[in-house]
């Protein structure tokens, strides 16, 4: 065995000892990067049940997998990538289990609505369809772009805060997936 675990032990001194044995390297690891893992789950979620249970999950996937780690990057970048790809996916699958009550979004019709009404509300929704097909042709990444963009109102600075990137890169992503709806859009429409 190394050297006594510490919290002096630089991130990759931590991995090296445990992978000649120190049991407890991988608890100084999970005790310095928990609270991080913790406030960047919770910042997708928005909710602090969920943010707990990813971020078990993103730790255990972590330290599961950390033969892998390489050390072409920070151990934190590493582990934050992880933090990133599994908060984005259960936020997806969120969305895909969430289901909006169709009264919340439409004004309730009685029998007496005339026709030309129900044809507004029908030429909506089918709009909404083809929206919603066109995002789902789209990779995840460029959904949860153009959501938190146009649907939750965020601003570049807060996209670059949430995904750690440049503004330019953030208007790159956003440019580039409303051009994937839109080539999506006209291969429809043909």
């Amino acid at each position: 065995m190394n050297a006594i675990t510490g919290s002096g032990s630089s991130d990759e001194e931590l991995i090296q000892q445990h992978t000649e044995g120190n049991t407890k390297a991988l608890s100084v690891l999970y005790s310095r990067y928990y609270d991080k893992v913790y406030h960047r789950c919770l910042s997708f979620t928005k909710n602090r049940d969920d943010a707990f249970d990813l971020t078990q999950d993103v730790l255990l996937k972590a330290f599961s997998k950390i033969s892998s780690f390489k050390g072409n990057a920070r151990f934190s970048t590493w582990l934050y990538a992880i933090a990133q790809n599994t908060c984005i996916t259960h936020v997806s699958k969120m969305k895909m289990l969430h289901f909006d009550d169709l009264a919340a979004h439409y004004q309730l019709m009685d029998e007496s609505s005339d026709s030309e009404a129900l044809q507004t509300r029908a030429d909506f929704e089918n709009k909404e369809l083809k929206l919603q097909e066109m995002l789902a042709s789209v990779s995840e990444l460029d959904r949860d772009f153009l959501h938190l963009k146009y649907n939750r109102n965020y601003s570049v600075k807060d996209l670059q805060l949430q995904y750690q990137l440049s503004a330019s890169a953030v208007k790159m992503r956003l440019l580039r997936a409303r051009q994937k709806v839109e080539q999506c859009f006209y291969q429809k429409a043909v």
